[in-house]
């Protein structure tokens, strides 16, 4: 379900864009791991996570391809594009830049040569990786700098939610049942992760709370409302701050030119950030569920 969506006046990019959309790569990969880990006593779907975030050269437009293999240093293998921080893949001593060539001993080849949508490989792959038994370790064969290497990693059960970035111009982010979207400018908006994380926060609470259709206004307020509560706590127990992450909010509403259209189906920004501020800065971990019971539909 949409959070937002607003115009936003593009700057002059820094580095070429697929340098930059690795070092976004890079912090969803650590923002979503840890949340995922937060969430996995309350999510309905766990997978088992090993913390890394793959890339494929079938995935950009092919006139781009040759520009950015040369830049990112891609072959046709799959690539490593991110890994969090403390992650099953980092204890391992998988490293970004690596390619991965054979999982449990079937190679990335073959699997590619059976693959509907080349452009989908490396979500395909992380989904093969994430469908591992829990409790069975996986063992991987990688390239890097030529020579290649064996390692083994040991996953661990995380909520099943993928995070994904989305190329598009406006500060949004998104939920279904299973994902959480992101997208590019809202990445660029965000002035330090315990932002993002409490705005990835709250689309991963739709998934946990499994929110689908509403039956009208009051009930999507209310489910908004639970998902900011659950969200600033799973961030909180991600290791975030969510009193600093509030103020992304504040920010907002002062760059919000379309605020008198905003949905209602939201509290205003300030309401959001006074909800939030009283009842989820502290508590237990995993946060509750439950929590908005006598506040949800309230104080608008």
């Amino acid at each position: 379900m949409a959070l937002f969506v607003a115009p936003v006046t593009e700057a002059a990019e820094v580095h070429p864009w697929p340098a930059t959309l690795r070092e976004q790569m890079a912090r969803i990969a650590d923002i979503g791991f840890r949340l995922d880990l937060a969430a996995a006593p309350l999510c309905h779907s766990t997978m088992s996570g090993i913390g890394l975030t793959l890339d494929h050269i079938g995935a950009y437009q092919k006139s781009d391809q040759v520009a950015v293999a040369q830049l990112l240093g891609m072959s046709d293998s799959p690539q490593i594009a991110a890994i969090a921080s403390g992650s099953p893949a980092d204890l391992a001593g998988l490293r970004v830049g690596d390619d991965l060539l054979a999982i449990d001993g079937v190679s990335t080849d073959s699997l590619f040569a059976d693959t509907q949508n080349p452009s989908l490989f490396s979500d395909a792959l992380e989904e093969r990786l994430g469908a591992t038994p829990p409790g069975r370790a996986i063992h991987l064969r990688l390239r890097r700098g030529g020579q290649e290497r064996e390692a083994t990693v040991h996953p661990i059960p995380i909520c099943s939610a993928r995070f994904l970035i989305k190329t598009n111009k406006g500060i949004d982010a998104f939920s279904d049942s299973k994902n959480v979207a992101i997208s590019s400018s809202l990445i660029e908006f965000s002035q330090n992760d315990d932002e993002l994380a409490l705005v990835a926060g709250h689309e991963l609470g739709h998934v946990v709370n499994q929110d689908g259709d509403a039956r009208g206004l009051n009930d999507r307020r209310r489910m908004e409302d639970r998902a900011d509560l659950l969200g600033a706590g799973l961030a909180r127990c991600a290791g975030y701050d969510p009193a600093r992450g509030v103020e992304f909010w504040l920010r907002y509403n002062a760059q919000d030119w379309l605020r008198l259209f905003r949905s209602p189906s939201h509290r205003s920004p300030k309401s959001r950030v006074k909800l939030m501020r009283e009842y989820a800065l502290n508590g237990p971990c995993p946060p509750t569920v439950g929590l908005v019971g006598q506040v949800a539909g309230n104080g608008r």
